[in-house]
């Protein structure tokens, strides 16, 4: 058999390791996650500033489907988006669809503190939430990628079977001397299942996209070991164990850099994965 190598188109998907359990309320961290190797390099990489968009969404939020349709007309690649499933209340799921919900999504929905969805952040900054049709978000993205770029960043992976090798690139652009993690995460697109619509009305069609399914790192990132300076580059890898209902085909990674006292999210990028299969 001769071995061949598809990359799979949209993003990527990394990320695995054991399933838990779903947590109990007041449990925010009890996952240490796939464990990233630092190592120094020369390469230099371009200065690309990303937005990091995180939205808090639900099965039965009739107006979900709007904040949707608002963020779906945001087709700029800089924009990286992960949509979570609340824990409770409309993010139940109804009788016999697929539980979305995830252990990282529901330390991150508790963090920020989410009583309502959809709800939307961008870059983790909590000053400002968007709630309901999300109008007021696209300029504010927008606003965003105008930002100066702290810390340059890129990402690939490479799959076999259920196993994944992951590389992380880093640069950092001009000092930035306070403590960073690095997060991983995978997303998946194109999951139909059941959700209620403005009208009231149930789609057992709908197509959710940039669904979390897991957090491959710990729920807040692995540490970055680095000074901050400008110029020091870094590769990071990590290694994983895909699970068995993921889609890799409909999947990608999300790597996201951030600060680690204030968690506000300084750079992120999304990839595609490459994987092995057998040709006969």
């Amino acid at each position: 058999m001769k071995k061949i190598f598809i990359g799979i188109i949209g993003i990527i998907g990394l990320m695995g390791l054991v399933s838990c359990d779903k947590i109990e309320e007041g449990e925010y961290t009890v996952y240490d996650g796939a464990k990233v190797t630092w190592t120094s390099t020369s390469s230099s990489l371009t200065p690309v500033q990303r937005v990091y968009v995180e939205k808090f969404t639900g099965p039965r939020c009739s107006n979900c489907p709007l904040a949707d349709a608002t963020l779906s007309t945001i087709h700029d690649e800089r924009v990286v988006m992960v949509s979570i499933n609340h824990p409770t209340g409309q993010g139940i799921p109804y009788p016999g669809q697929p539980d979305l919900r995830t252990d990282g999504g529901t330390v991150w929905d508790k963090w920020y503190g989410v009583n309502a969805i959809p709800a939307a952040y961008i870059n983790r900054d909590l000053s400002q939430q968007y709630l309901g049709d999300m109008g007021n978000i696209v300029g504010d993205i927008n606003q965003a990628l105008t930002a100066k770029c702290v810390v340059a960043l890129e990402a690939s992976a490479y799959g076999a079977l259920d196993e994944v090798d992951a590389v992380i690139e880093l640069q950092f652009v001009t000092d930035y001397l306070q403590p960073v993690t690095v997060t991983v995460a995978l997303v998946e697109d194109s999951l139909v299942y059941r959700q209620l619509l403005p009208d009231n009305s149930v789609d057992d069609n709908y197509v959710h996209n940039h669904m979390l399914r897991k957090v491959a790192t710990s729920y807040w990132g692995a540490d970055l070991e680095a000074s901050g300076t400008a110029g020091e580059s870094l590769m990071g890898r990590v290694d994983f164990t895909i699970d068995s209902d993921v889609n890799l085909e409909k999947s990608h990674m999300v790597v996201f850099v951030s600060d680690k006292a204030t968690r506000k999210v300084l750079n992120c990028v999304q990839c595609g994965i490459t994987f092995e299969v057998d040709e006969k």
